[in-house]
């Protein structure tokens, strides 16, 4: 792409940098590092070895008998242990070397299809948090393609003429460019969605099912706040295109994991989306109003927060409706500087 053509797209793509926030779309994770897996895996190792050699005297009978148990019948010696700890950090070393030598993302996926069944929960964690990592910022090099010319018509073509993105209709096309396209589009585990007309890829969190067995309950728990957004965005086209009793849902959903788990390293990230949703929800967006032309809020959507709150009543997403309505009684019901000011701390 010449550097006037990416210029324009660039203007054209600021559009879409509000929706994409709210989205969540475009993060990557902190404490995910590889490098950072592999520090404690030593560190516990060797905490694990100074603690054998200071009761050796006394555990040395014990130990003998423990290394020769019979593994046939699901037992596991010291070599055993050593062994799994050695194939661990060799898998994470490898992985390391895959993200520091900026390895394609379909590389990437190649190498965790060969070593997740043997890396423990925390590695395998490890590895799918940072592959989506990466693969969340190389989305918008990789969107680039969908600029190319005549990509956008001939999606619009293969889907007849319709917004609503049926992937299998694309992988069918007899369009020999875009069939490539969306075949590379799916092998970096994307999925196209139409913003505002545009078409473009999304990472596409269904594509993650079949790593869930082995990472941890809380990277479960995360994927699943981004496989609603995958399946069904929230906000599009300047608006919520979803029921607000889902979009509450959504964010009550959130609320719940970051109670669960204020230690994840994802857990800036989930909070960051959920503000967005609450600034969208109780604020408005273009296309999706809570106040009037005078500023003052729409009578059925004050009767809607009401009813929330009465629903969440006792969960923080119903404190803060509480919080809400309170404050636009004490403001007349209108749009104010204190009103923003609400919205803003999140």
């Amino acid at each position: 792409m010449n550097s006037k053509k990416k210029k324009s797209f660039l203007y054209f793509f600021a559009g879409f940098v509000y929706i994409l926030i709210i989205l969540g779309l475009a993060f990557s994770f902190s404490g995910c590092c590889i490098t950072a897996y592999l520090a404690d895996l030593s560190k516990s190792k060797s905490t694990e070895s100074t603690a054998a050699g200071s009761n050796e005297a006394d555990t040395q009978e014990t130990t003998t008998s423990a290394a020769t148990v019979d593994t046939t019948e699901g037992g596991t010696t010291a070599s055993d242990q050593q062994s799994s700890e050695s194939k661990l950090k060799e898998i994470g070393q490898k992985f390391d070397q895959f993200i520091t030598s900026g390895a394609d993302t379909v590389e990437i996926f190649s190498f965790i299809d060969a070593n997740i069944k043997d890396a423990d929960p925390e590695l395998a964690t490890v590895m799918v948090a940072k592959v989506i990592e990466i693969s969340e910022e190389k989305k918008f090099d990789f969107t680039d393609k969908f600029t190319s010319h005549g990509i956008q018509t001939a999606i619009s073509d293969a889907l007849g003429g319709e917004y609503i993105v049926d992937m299998e209709m694309l992988k069918n096309t007899t369009d020999v460019k875009l069939k490539d396209l969306i075949a590379e589009t799916i092998s970096r585990k994307y999925k196209i969605i139409s913003v505002e007309g545009f078409f473009m890829p999304i990472v596409d969190y269904v594509a993650y099912d079949a790593y869930r067995e082995f990472i941890t309950e809380e990277m479960n728990s995360f994927m699943d706040i981004y496989l609603d957004e995958s399946v069904q965005p929230a906000v599009l086209d300047l608006g919520i295109v979803i029921s607000s009793d889902e979009f509450l849902g959504r964010i009550n959903k959130a609320f719940k994991y970051l109670a669960d788990y204020p230690d994840s390293p994802r857990y800036a990230k989930v909070k960051q989306l959920n503000a967005g949703r609450l600034r969208v929800y109780l604020g408005g967006i273009d296309n999706t109003p809570v106040f009037d032309d005078s500023n003052k809020i729409y009578p059925e959507k004050l009767a809607e927060i009401e009813d929330f709150a009465v629903k969440y009543e006792g969960a923080e997403l119903g404190d803060i409706l509480k919080s809400y309505l309170a404050l636009l009684s004490s403001e007349n019901y209108i749009h104010t500087a204190k009103i923003d000011e609400f919205l803003q701390n999140f």
